[in-house]
C-alpha cells in the first residue's frame, strides 16, 4: 500500500497576494508546509498538486527544492487534481492539506495514517481543531468514485462531496479539550491572518518543526495573539448549497454503485469515530 502526502497548492488567492510565498521567519510559507509533511512519519512521498494555469508554474520551483513530486492538473476541480496525481503517481491514499496550513497537526496526520492502516476507511476528517490545523485522508478508489458521481466542476471546498457515511466508509478523529475553539483561525487567507501566524513563528525557534502543542501553549500564555484576526471568518457551504450537493448526490447513487463495482470498489457505507485529548 502506498501513502502519499498531497499538498494542495495554487497563487491565485486574490485577498493576500501569492501568499504561500510569504516569509515564515526564513522560510517561505509552501516551505513550512513542505518540511511539515516531511516530517509525518508514514507516508510514501509528497506531492505538490497545483493547476496548469501558466501562473502557478513558479511552484515547480519549490517542489524541486523541497525533493518532492509535482502534480499539475484541472485549475478549478481540486478532486479531479487530487484524483488524476494519486493515479499518475500510483498512490493508493494520501492525506491531504492545503498550502496555506502552515501549522497544521503532524500529530494527528499521523493518526489518520495508524487509524488507516489498522482499519482502512475511504475519507477521514479530523475535527475539533482550529481552522488551519486539520488534515484529511482519502483513499484513491473512493474518490474516484466520488468524482464519477459528482455533477459540480467547481470542488474547491470539496469534504461535502464525499461525507456521505450512508454511501462511503467515513471516519472521524475528534479532538476534545484542546483549548481552542473550532472557529479559531491558524490558517492564512487574510492579511491578519499572516501577521499571527508570522509572528507565531517569530516567537519560536526558526530552526525546529514547531508541533502543534508547543503552538498551543504560547497562545495559551499570549491569548492576545488570537485577537489578531479575530473579526476575519470562515467561508462554509452555504445550505442551499449543501442541498444541491446533496440531492445530486442521491441521483446519482445507483450511478456510483455501478461504477465502483466496474473498477472493483467495495462499498461499505459506516460511520466511526475516534475521540482523542490533546
Amino acid at each position: 500500500m502506498k501513502i502519499g502526502f498531497f499538498i494542495t497548492a495554487r497563487l491565485k488567492s486574490s485577498r493576500l497576494k501569492q501568499k504561500i510565498l510569504l516569509d515564515l521567519n526564513g522560510k517561505t510559507v509552501i516551505e513550512r508546509v513542505i518540511e511539515r509533511c516531511k516530517a509525518t512519519i508514514g507516508i510514501d512521498g509528497i506531492v505538490l498538486c497545483t493547476s496548469t494555469n501558466p501562473q502557478d508554474s513558479a511552484l515547480y520551483n519549490y517542489a524541486l527544492k523541497g525533493g518532492i513530486q509535482f502534480y499539475a492538473g484541472s485549475e478549478n476541480d481540486v478532486l479531479q487534481r487530487l484524483l488524476d496525481a494519486a493515479k499518475y503517481y500510483h498512490y493508493d491514499t494520501f492525506v491531504s492539506i492545503t498550502a496555506d496550513n502552515p501549522l497544521f497537526s503532524i500529530y494527528t496526520s499521523q493518526l489518520l495514517i495508524d487509524q488507516f492502516k489498522k482499519e482502512p476507511f475511504d475519507f477521514g476528517f479530523t475535527k475539533g481543531l482550529p481552522i488551519g490545523i486539520a488534515t484529511s485522508m482519502i483513499e484513491t478508489k473512493a474518490l474516484e468514485v466520488a468524482v464519477h458521481m459528482k455533477k459540480q466542476a467547481d470542488t474547491e471546498i470539496w469534504g461535502p462531496f464525499v461525507n456521505q457515511p450512508d454511501f462511503f466508509n467515513i471516519f472521524n478523529l475528534v479532538v476534545e479539550e484542546n483549548y481552542f475553539d473550532e472557529k479559531n483561525r491558524l490558517t492564512i487567507d487574510y492579511h491578519e491572518d499572516y501577521e499571527l501566524i508570522h509572528l507565531i513563528y517569530k516567537s519560536l525557534n526558526k530552526s525546529e518543526i514547531i508541533d502543534i502543542y508547543t503552538v498551543f501553549q504560547l497562545l495559551k500564555e499570549k491569548p492576545a495573539f488570537l485577537k489578531i484576526n479575530h473579526k476575519r471568518t470562515q467561508r462554509y457551504p452555504t445550505e442551499e448549497e449543501m442541498d444541491l450537493i446533496n440531492k445530486a448526490f442521491r441521483n446519482n447513487v445507483e450511478c456510483g454503485k455501478n461504477f465502483a463495482n466496474k473498477i472493483g470498489k467495495l462499498l461499505t457505507p459506516k460511520l466511526s469515530e475516534l475521540h482523542i485529548k490533546l
